[in-house]
C-alpha cells in the first residue's frame, strides 16, 4: 500500500513540474492563457444562460449517436461483406480445382 502511495505522489509530482517546465515556454504559456480566458468565458456563457449548456451538451449527445450510427453501419456492411468473402472463398476455390485438373489430366493425355 505504502509504494502504491509513493507512486501516486511521484506520478502527480512528476505531471506538476512537467506543467511548470512546460510554463517556462512564452508561447505554450500564451496558449494556456487563451485557453483558459475561453473556457472562463464559456462558463460566464453558461452561467448566465444554463439553458445553453442543455442545448450545447444535447447537440454534443446527438452529434456522438450520429457517429455511432454511422460506426454500426459501416461494420454491419463490413460484416455482410466478410460473410459474402466466406461464402464465394470455397467456390472459387473449387473452380481452381477443376480447372487444375481438367488441365493437369488434357496434359496427360498428350
Amino acid at each position: 500500500m505504502a509504494n502504491e502511495n509513493k507512486l501516486l505522489t511521484g506520478m502527480l509530482v512528476g505531471a506538476v513540474i512537467g506543467a511548470a517546465v512546460s510554463l517556462l515556454d512564452k508561447r505554450t504559456r500564451e496558449d494556456v492563457i487563451q485557453s483558459c480566458k475561453k473556457v472562463s468565458s464559456k462558463m460566464k456563457g453558461y452561467i448566465d444562460q444554463p439553458t445553453t449548456l442543455t442545448t450545447d451538451v444535447k447537440k454534443k449527445i446527438d452529434e456522438a449517436k450520429d457517429i455511432v450510427q454511422e460506426v454500426s453501419d459501416d461494420l454491419s456492411f463490413v460484416n455482410e461483406k466478410v460473410k459474402g468473402l466466406k461464402e464465394t472463398t470455397p467456390q472459387v476455390v473449387n473452380m481452381i480445382q477443376e480447372t487444375r485438373d481438367r488441365f493437369m489430366t488434357k496434359r496427360e493425355q498428350s
